[in-house]
């Protein structure tokens, strides 16, 4: 019976865990092979029957968003039609509210802006980069129209990773949005904004595994600001900003 009880609760743990996986906030160029252990999150109620949101963009309609945040507001332009599925989540989590009193938990000068966990909204700031939606969505990013290298794309392989053929990818660049994954098709609610150049080779190293979703079109001065607050600790893997940056709402605009 002992043995028995051991191999249920390994079991129960494995399936648990193996369903929050995306929500992890590790990314492969910063953290090596040693991704920490994430405790899971519970489902959202508002997460449909099948644990995915079903697809309602209008695809003829071009979707943008507006962020207000505690330090003022800025517009990002939606990708619908170069990552339609990524944006699809993202505005069915904004229309539910998921974003709002969340906070950018994750600040790496020159580099990212990490917001969109559930968890960065309470008191604990030790659980701010593992909260997700209760779901993942895949990857969509097309290497042929993004024109990589063979070198590139033989890493990207071996990684585990896999070209989109249905889509014209956007690049990675400085002001971009980007899904925060710690592998291939391990998306959930946490995105990152780009604030380094594409010359920056840490920047360069996120092609090809993180989808970019949207793009910046008013309010970069203020995102520069936001990439000059100071960090709590400029070594740690996951650096903090020292003054919050909490995110109000998100509206979605679609004409």
């Amino acid at each position: 019976m002992y043995f028995l009880g051991i191999i249920l609760l390994f079991l129960v743990m494995f399936f648990v865990l193996r369903g929050y996986l995306g929500d992890r906030s590790l990314f492969s160029f910063i953290e090596g092979n040693n991704p920490q252990v994430i405790v899971p999150t519970k489902l959202s109620a508002t997460v449909s029957p099948d644990n995915t949101p079903g697809f309602t963009l209008d695809i003829s309609k071009n979707y943008s968003a507006k962020i207000k945040t505690n330090k003022g507001e800025f517009t990002i332009d939606l990708f619908e039609k170069n990552a339609p599925n990524t944006v699809n989540s993202f505005v069915f989590l904004a229309s539910q509210n998921y974003f709002n009193n969340t906070k950018f938990h994750r600040l790496i000068p020159g580099i990212l802006l990490q917001g969109g966990s559930s968890t960065s909204g309470n008191s604990d700031p030790a659980d701010d980069g593992t909260g997700g939606p209760g779901y993942v969505i895949a990857d969509e990013i097309n290497w042929d129209s993004l024109d990589y290298s063979e070198f590139l794309r033989a890493q990207l392989t071996k990684e585990g990773y896999t070209s989109a053929t249905k889509i014209a990818s956007v690049a990675i660049d400085k002001y971009r949005l980007a899904m925060a994954s710690p592998g291939p098709n391990l998306n959930g609610s946490q995105y990152f904004i780009v604030l380094g150049d594409k010359g920056n080779t840490a920047v360069a190293d996120l092609d090809g595994r993180h989808t970019v979703f949207a793009e910046v079109v008013e309010g970069k001065e203020l995102i520069d600001t936001l990439a000059a607050i100071p960090v709590d600790d400029p070594n740690s893997l996951s650096p903090r900003p020292v003054e919050d940056i909490v995110v109000n709402s998100v509206e979605i605009i679609s004409q």
